[in-house]
């Protein structure tokens, strides 16, 4: 699997997701130097290597807690790539119906705007349920992969109308499940 990278769209997006309310400083205080330096100029790189997001967001769920990380995962989803992907994803519900299943089936390629080296597959359980499952190429922190696509994943209720539950369930350090119904 290839190396977990994050975008330049999306580290910028999770910069100023963070700046109101003065939330960047606190946070920004205790990153190490080089993830320090990625954020200061989020657009020097395309790509940004994972250890980058990984210390963002760990220093984010220290910081101000894992439920900040959700908040800020489904502003920037919304803000910043809601209007690269609504379109597509608003094209998909119309011809493929208004099912959450059509937005959870097409979130891997969704989100390779934001990542990639993440493969996000979707595996339905029946009208209203499934799996979609999230492997990385290294280890990464539960909290990290829960709080973060909960937040991703709940973009998809607005575009949805439909409320989601989850249980998330990770299976080894590099898999993790959420099993979603609605």
């Amino acid at each position: 699997m290839a190396e977990f990278e994050v975008s330049a769209m999306n580290l910028a997006a999770m910069v100023r997701a963070l700046q109101p309310g003065g939330l960047l400083e606190p946070v920004r205080a205790q990153l190490k130097p080089a993830t320090a330096a990625a954020i200061d100029n989020p657009h020097g790189s395309r790509w940004h290597p994972g250890d980058v997001a990984v210390d963002l967001w760990e220093t984010i769920v220290r910081v101000h807690g894992p439920e900040r990380l959700e908040a800020m995962n489904l502003k920037l989803t919304a803000d910043s790539f809601g209007p690269v992907v609504r379109p597509l994803v608003m094209v998909a519900l119309a011809l493929g119906g208004r099912s959450p299943a059509t937005v959870f089936s097409r979130l891997g390629d969704a989100s390779k705007v934001a990542t990639r080296g993440v493969e996000v597959t979707w595996e339905p359980d029946g009208p209203s349920a499934g799996r979609v499952s999230f492997a990385y190429g290294r280890e990464m922190p539960p909290v990290v992969v829960e709080y973060g696509w909960r937040g991703v994943m709940r973009f998809g209720e607005e575009l949805t109308g439909k409320i989601f539950a989850f249980r998330f369930e990770p299976q080894s350090d590099r898999r993790f499940v959420f099993h979603v119904s609605w």
